[in-house]
């Protein structure tokens, strides 16, 4: 649990000892009324070497309805209810799909493969209703558990959590692309004959639904051995990093991921926080009750994911971050530490930072981009996610979310285009087609943007067309900026090429001495990010209120820490975060500590290329000083003259 901001700067700016921290500690409590099921607890004082300093308590902080329960990947509860429904349609299973299910102990044959059951919550799921979807995948040699998200089995069903887990039962059944409303009903269709069988029977020969190269095959252009990088920072092992003009502290959450904490350009504090908040993913069914979205949150974006690898993840010599990792244990005291980001600087990769050719001597002169990258990787399953921050040598930040892994695939048996995704392998009749669902990705970050102190305003600015006065003489482009004085949960800031603009958080009381404008950071969308299209009163626009626009500014709460929680995944109507509910309150903006939150999202529409792993993709924004300094910043920085190969230590080019 972070100290509160008030708290942590007077420290940070050498005015008071470190806070103590605490611990925060979530507790299903089944034996309580639901309405007060799932309990937050602060424990505490932490003595920072893993223990509690004495006289530490426990404070019920909390309590929260049962079914904001976070999802916990070892619950075993629902696996009577699930092996009930396997047995009441065993023969069909055996039949169609072979002795592959664990649940089915008597029939199970592991030579012939396993299938994994997984669990997420499904489009129905809401805070008085907590729904599950299961499906369930094959694999053969536990070595090569990758390839199980290609050989997804053609059958799924959903079950209601409602009393006694005995009372469970598995509903809105597909099996073989046909659609049952319960395991009843598709026991009485066998029994009239009514049941097609399809052949569900997985193998495979690890070519198509493995990465690299055929069984046997050397790969084509062997890789070479990288350069060990020149290690230009400094770095402690507890994330403090100081690079050029830059300093921060970097570390890896255990439910979220990647956060940096007190960055400062050459010595101002520009961002109290910046942070990724969640990603979700969206994705369309074979029918609209078979949609389905993650929370990657709510599964870890570090929990299940493992070492970065030096020469593939980050160059040889980077600095690795370790976050604290006890997924596999289910149990924080036997947490160690995994290799979750790096650092290291990337120099010219991306040409130069600023150059000019001379139109008289055709003399040239610049600076080759220098760029310190911070990066972590989050896999959650079949997904991995790469989270990049790029620090500039001119003030500027770019935050990049890159994605990667496996698709999630279902079959197709109708001699129909799929309007819910892509054929990607098609088989005969009885196998039918593979289909990668379309879907979508949408990732928060949490931006706390301290231009200059806590006492911010937000501007945005229009670039319009305006007509001219005079009949004989057309008009011009003209920008228009203003204030916005209040939050607003109905305005949807998108960058939009039809209507350019530009959005800034600016300082009113600290004056550019040059320009007289206020001085601020912009934030810049790249790469066309897609934003969220469902109705608003569709479930998945409720649970993610933050991927309906690129940026949404609040006044920064303590009580309102991230652009969503764990606590949603299956409370899908009733998020305990949304962007939607911080702006509701329609408070002023001005003069306020502010937080922005930049949405980056991409629609995935499949491609036969996308087999067996996709190539990484990925959509950015930029934070980019705004009258801020006086001049560039990098002009008094060694710059290239006279040709790529005359460094110039400083000031003019020398004859």
């Amino acid at each position: 649990k972070l100290p509160k901001k008030a708290t942590a700067l007077a420290h940070l700016d050498g005015e008071a000892p470190p806070p103590r921290r605490m611990a925060r500690v979530i507790v299903s409590h089944g034996e309580k009324p639901s309405a007060e099921g799932t309990g937050l607890y602060d424990v505490g004082p932490l003595d920072g070497n893993g223990g509690l300093m004495r006289g530490a308590t426990v404070r019920l902080v909390r309590s929260l309805h049962w079914n904001y329960r976070p999802l916990q990947m070892d619950d075993a509860s629902a696996t009577p209810a699930v092996t009930r429904a396997l047995e009441a349609i065993s023969g069909l299973l055996l039949d169609c799909f072979g002795p592959v299910f664990p649940n089915l102990k008597e029939s199970y044959d592991p030579a012939m493969g396993t299938v994994a059951c997984w669990t997420g919550a499904n489009v129905f799921s809401s805070l008085r209703h907590r729904s599950t979807r299961f499906w369930f995948n094959w694999y053969e040699d536990p070595g090569e558990f990758q390839l199980s998200w290609l050989h997804t089995l053609p059958f799924n069903f959903d079950m209601l959590h409602e009393g006694p887990p005995e009372g469970w039962k598995a509903v809105n059944v597909s099996f073989c692309g046909q659609h049952y409303t319960t395991i009843d009903a598709l026991v009485e269709a066998e029994a009239k004959g009514q049941v097609w069988r399809c052949n569900g029977k997985q193998r495979t020969a690890y070519t198509w639904d493995v990465p690299g190269p055929r069984p046997g095959k050397r790969g084509k252009f062997p890789l070479e051995q990288e350069t060990k990088v020149r290690q230009t920072w400094k770095f402690s092992g507890r994330g403090s990093v100081q690079w050029g003009d830059w300093t921060f502290v970097a570390t890896i959450r255990p439910s979220s991921g990647l956060a940096l904490h007190d960055v400062r350009y050459r010595g101002q504090r520009i961002l109290y926080e910046l942070s990724l908040s969640d990603c979700h993913a969206y994705y369309a069914g074979p029918t609209t009750d078979k949609q389905y979205h993650f929370s990657d949150k709510a599964y870890s974006l570090a929990q299940i994911s493992g070492d970065m690898k030096a020469g593939l993840d980050c160059p040889p010599g980077a600095s690795f971050i370790e976050g604290a990792m006890w997924g596999s244990h289910n149990d924080p005291s036997q947490a160690r530490g995994y290799r979750l980001a790096c650092v290291f600087e990337s120099t010219g990769f991306d040409g130069s930072s600023w150059r000019h050719t001379q139109l008289l001597n055709r003399e040239v002169s610049g600076r080759p981009q220098r760029v310190l990258v911070v990066r972590a990787i989050g896999t959650v399953g079949n997904y991995d996610y790469i989270t990049e921050i790029f620090l500039k040598e001119d003030g500027s930040i770019t935050v990049r979310e890159a994605f990667a892994g496996y698709p999630e695939v279902d079959r197709l048996f109708e001699a129909v285009k799929p309007s819910w995704g892509s054929v990607v392998r098609a088989e005969n009749e009885s196998r039918g087609k593979l289909v990668q669902n379309l879907h979508s990705h949408y990732c928060a970050f949490k931006v706390d943007l301290d231009v200059l102190g806590t006492e911010n305003e937000f501007h945005t600015s229009r670039i319009s067309h305006a007509d001219s006065e005079l009949s004989n003489v057309p008009g011009q482009k003209t920008q228009e900026s203003h204030r916005v004085d209040f939050e607003d949960p109905d305005a949807e800031f998108v960058a939009t090429p039809q209507k350019p603009g530009l959005w800034r958080i600016v300082n009113p009381k600290a004056q550019n001495i040059l320009s007289g404008t206020a001085k601020g950071y912009a934030v810049v969308m790249g790469s066309s990010p897609s934003v969220h299209t469902y109705a608003k009163s569709h479930p998945f626009a409720k649970s993610a209120t933050f991927a309906r626009r690129h940026l949404a500014v609040s006044v920064r709460k303590e009580e309102e820490p991230a652009a969503t929680s764990v606590f949603d995944f299956y409370a899908v109507t009733d998020p305990l975060y949304s962007v939607d509910s911080f702006l509701s309150d329609r408070e002023s903006i001005v003069g306020k500590d502010l937080v922005c939150w930049v949405s980056l999202g991409k629609e995935h529409v499949a491609r036969t290329e996308d087999q067996p792993l996709i190539s990484n993709f990925a959509v950015d924004f930029s934070l980019v000083p705004w009258d801020y300094h006086e001049k560039n910043p990098e002009m008094n920085l060694a710059m290239a003259g006279l040709g790529p190969e005359a460094l110039v230590p400083s000031g003019r080019m020398t004859r």
